[in-house]
């Protein structure tokens, strides 16, 4: 049994992965940003560190012990790209023996080129910043690596999905509010990975001795469209499949002054800021700061009657929706298949049953979901 440090622990990946490998009898030590956030953490009780993903030091001490830690970290440019020499030279220090990191098919672009390996170049002129981000992140840790003892592996999985996965949240949220739509009818296809067969591949990539220093996709076995992952979400909300709307992909403008700002606020050195402020002052700002109330309704002077007007909600098209749903290609797991020996674990078809179980025990959808 190994003890595995879990940078990351409360998002999707890294809360169903300490889920996963404490029932196999490992021991577990989640490194979260803060108390307030380790509530987040589906089992309690556990020997969580506190550690910002940017302080060196805080990170060393969490490690202390653990044989393997796990990257799993989503956020802004600027946290991807600056979390990654402290983690690493931080196992370094713990004498950890090797580093998983959670990276995406996006390093690929979100719609892949045909024919795409994990050999293929890395595309670096993206839309997108937090892809670049993660193309810089990959190869700084194999670059650290070069002249460290710990060892890397790295994984590029697409669409994760699963119990608590936002894929699934926010497609319930759309199908119930009739928001949901396809681009060129659900036909491209949709990298999809259930969350416990990406884990098992994580579980294979710590425990095999020739994964050092690659990169790997996973995936679940099936070719799976867009419109086959819709599908059986859109049957248990009583939605026809074949009835949600396919939209023409609109002229997307990106203004100049937007993106500056998004690059200074999500940069590594406000980001680095940001995670040193304590949690607690950051949330009394939230509380301060006075919220816009979106259904408030203006009053009209001398106005008797105003006629309220239900507006029925219209799907919009998102820019990065666009571009995975255009996605012609599925990315091939046979180099996971013959280093790891992966073989995914979970069918499509009982992922997603198991998804809508879950979705059926939240209360925002618990009465509209067909049993």
């Amino acid at each position: 049994m190994m003890k595995i440090g879990i940078v990351g622990a409360t998002g999707f990946v890294g809360n169903r992965a300490t889920e996963v490998f404490l029932a196999q009898g490992h021991e577990v030590r989640p490194v979260v940003r803060s108390a307030s956030s380790a509530d987040r953490l589906t089992i309690k009780n556990l020997d969580y560190q506190i550690a910002s993903a940017f302080d060196q030091s805080q990170l060393a001490d969490a490690f202390k012990g653990c044989d393997v830690v796990i990257h799993s970290i989503l956020g802004s440019p600027g946290l991807i790209r600056g979390s990654v020499e402290p983690t690493y030279k931080a196992a370094q220090k713990a004498g950890v023996r090797r580093i998983i990191y959670l990276s995406s098919m996006i390093v690929h672009r979100s719609a892949p080129a045909i024919g795409t390996t994990e050999a293929s170049p890395l595309v670096e002129k993206q839309q997108f910043p937090a892809h670049p981000a993660k193309i810089y992140a990959e190869r700084k840790l194999l670059k650290l690596r070069e002249k460290g003892s710990v060892e890397v592996v790295i994984f590029r999985p697409g669409i994760v999905f699963g119990p608590r996965s936002r894929w699934v949240s926010d497609l319930a949220s759309q199908l119930s509010q009739g928001t949901a739509y396809f681009i060129n009818e659900g036909q491209g296809i949709c990298n999809s990975v259930y969350i416990d067969n990406l884990i098992h591949g994580i579980q294979l990539g710590i425990s095999t001795p020739s994964a050092d220093g690659e990169a790997f996709f996973v995936g679940d076995r099936e070719r799976v469209t867009w419109f086959d992952f819709y599908r059986p979400f859109a049957e248990a909300f009583g939605v026809d499949p074949a009835q949600i709307p396919s939209l023409p992909i609109p002229e997307f403008h990106h203004s100049r002054k937007r993106e500056l700002i998004s690059a200074v606020t999500n940069s590594q050195f406000v980001q680095k800021f940001l995670a040193s402020v304590p949690e607690d002052f950051k949330q009394n700002l939230k509380n301060i700061v006075p919220k816009r109330n979106k259904s408030s309704v203006a009053v009209i002077p001398q106005v008797e009657e105003v006629k309220q007007v239900e507006h029925k909600p219209t799907p919009v098209v998102n820019e990065m929706m666009a571009e995975l749903q255009q996605s012609q290609y599925k990315l091939p797991f046979d180099k996971a298949e013959r280093i790891l020996g992966y073989e995914p674990i979970v069918s499509f078809d009982e992922g997603c049953r198991l998804s809508i179980d879950w979705l059926s025990q939240l209360k925002q959808f618990e009465t509209i979901l067909k049993k």
